[in-house]
């Protein structure tokens, strides 16, 4: 095999998403781990109740792209701990609407400016254009990837 044939897995673009994916992910759960002892599956799970009126377990796990049984085991988390509770979905008996409570919600108003300080640091080196070409680059990656899968 010649050393033009080998894939330099360093330059290859899923590599380098998921390599810097996970770098973002740890270094921003930092924030929501020590503010709120909360994983990065408790995270997402109260985010998508915040971002949503009506939100379902099946819906976290797609729009969050996690497995069941994360979501599953972040919601009971989220249970234990009182910020979040489940009430009974109006037409599906299998399904629960997933609602935050009191507590839920005073320590996501905490977590959110934090979140945003948080994003501006790691965006500081951009250009407010640069940041709006980075979000739209994105989005078409993310279409891209959509249209491919069929979804």
């Amino acid at each position: 095999m010649s050393k033009q044939s080998i894939l330099d897995i360093s330059q290859f673009l899923p590599y380098q998403l998921v390599s810097l994916s996970t770098k973002v992910s740890d270094d921003f759960a930092q924030v929501y781990s020590a503010e709120a002892g909360l994983t990065q599956a408790q995270w997402r799970v109260l985010s998508h109740v915040f971002n949503l009126e009506f939100v379902t377990a099946k819906r976290v796990c797609e729009l969050a792209n996690m497995d069941k049984s994360t979501v599953s085991r972040a919601i009971k988390q989220l249970e234990e701990k009182q910020l979040l509770l489940l009430t009974k979905h109006p037409t599906d008996k299998r399904a629960s609407v997933l609602q935050a409570t009191e507590a839920g919600l005073i320590l996501y108003e905490q977590l959110t400016p934090k979140a945003k300080e948080w994003e501006s640091a790691l965006l500081s080196n951009f250009t407010d254009n640069e940041k709006a070409t980075f979000r739209e680059l994105i989005a078409k990656l993310s279409m891209s990837v959509e249209e491919k899968s069929g979804k």
